[in-house]
């Protein structure tokens, strides 16, 4: 039944809005990422979504580099990230995850980022 009603708009207002700029260290990064619980932030400069940092970015740029400290945002971020309109249903939300094998998607409209909707929000209302 959900699956043919239930939108984005009603699952993803309910969690924090990770974000940082550009020019943000690596500490900022993983303070932001681990606060707001959703294994991943946006990158925003001056309201342009630049793209998105991710649990796992974190861990292949750690993976792969000894000098991590005066990394920033802009050299570790994933460019043009996969993103999700708020009025998309939420089962085309889950399809496109399962298909890219990704936890999370960015919510935008018209360029604006508006947050994040996460598999566990969909777990949560019994869709899978």
């Amino acid at each position: 039944g959900k699956r043919l009603y239930l939108r984005v708009s009603d699952l993803y207002v309910h969690n924090e809005k990770p974000v940082v700029t550009p020019d943000a260290g690596i500490r900022e990064v993983i303070l932001e990422i681990s606060s707001r619980r959703l294994g991943c932030t946006a990158v925003v400069d001056k309201g342009i979504l630049k793209g998105i940092i991710t649990d796992g970015d974190l861990r292949r740029m750690l993976q792969g580099s000894t000098d991590v400290s005066n990394l920033k945002t802009i050299d570790i971020l994933s460019r043009n990230p996969l993103m999700v309109a708020p009025d998309a249903l939420v089962s085309d939300a889950l399809d496109l995850m399962r298909s890219r094998n990704i936890t999370q998607l960015l919510v935008e409209n018209n360029g604006e980022y508006l947050g994040v909707i996460h598999l566990h929000d969909i777990l949560k209302e019994g869709i899978i």
